[in-house]
């Protein structure tokens, strides 16, 4: 169900549209960062039982068009085995999401994401089916704290994909999860209609962002590429940290 208060919100929404538009961008140079800057900012302007679904939305559109846009650089290998996972979790997810509080996921992805990140004998650890493993984790997470994109990241930067194949290769798979997310929240009544010029306004700005992302992403040189990644993730994480409340 849709908060009836929105009405009196709609206006004052709109600024999400250039946000989102930035956001989006980064996304598309860096492979993360959009989505997590962009669910922070939602709370507010929208109702919070729209958040999680609107930056669904959102994020499908963004991820999707971050795709197209370099589809040739996708993995399919690895993109196969995410989608089989976040299929798991988003059956998992939706029995459960109305009923188990989340004030602790944010610590737990925010340890998963520095450690995966900073400690590289930790992936080296025989671990079957990882990528199913977390696509599963990561869809599950993400029907309750919005934006799970960075909890795949560490591990792609782990596979030696070079910064397109990695950029794009997210992207399809976070497209994936966020259509699944987004269906789950259909299957349980939420109705989007209220919301559907903010959306559409939405839409248009993240794919922008993304076409834009995509040229400037091959300024970014392939050496730095990787730090770079490495100290946002690490900024990420800190964030979810801080954010819990106790």
């Amino acid at each position: 169900m849709a908060d009836a208060s929105y009405d009196a919100r709609k206006m004052s929404s709109f600024w999400l549209v250039p946000f989102a538009f930035l956001t989006s961008m980064l996304t598309a140079v860096l492979g993360v960062g959009g989505g997590l800057l962009l669910v922070s900012t939602m709370p507010g302007p929208l109702p919070p039982s729209a958040v999680v679904p609107i930056h669904g939305v959102v994020q499908l559109v963004s991820n999707l068009s971050r795709a197209l846009f370099g589809w040739r650089h996708i993995a399919w290998p690895l993109v196969g085995r995410f989608a089989l996972g976040s299929a798991i979790g988003a059956a998992i997810g939706s029995r459960v999401v109305v009923t188990v509080p989340a004030s602790w996921l944010p610590v737990l992805l925010a340890l998963f994401i520095l450690a995966v990140t900073w400690l590289p004998g930790w992936t080296q650890i025989p671990w079957p089916g990882k990528f199913v493993t977390v696509g599963a984790v990561q869809t599950f997470i993400s029907l309750f704290v919005g934006a799970a994109g960075p909890l795949v990241t560490p591990l792609l930067l782990r596979q030696s994909l070079e910064r397109d194949r990695l950029v794009v290769t997210h992207g399809a798979m976070m497209t994936i999860l966020h259509t699944f997310k987004a269906a789950t929240f259909l299957w349980l009544g939420f109705s989007f209609t209220p919301y559907w010029r903010l959306l559409a306004a939405l839409v248009v700005a993240v794919v922008l962002g993304s076409w834009a992302g995509t040229a400037v992403r091959k300024w970014v040189p392939e050496a730095r590429f990787r730090w770079i990644l490495k100290i946002l993730l690490t900024l990420l994480a800190c964030r979810l940290l801080f954010s819990v409340r106790l």
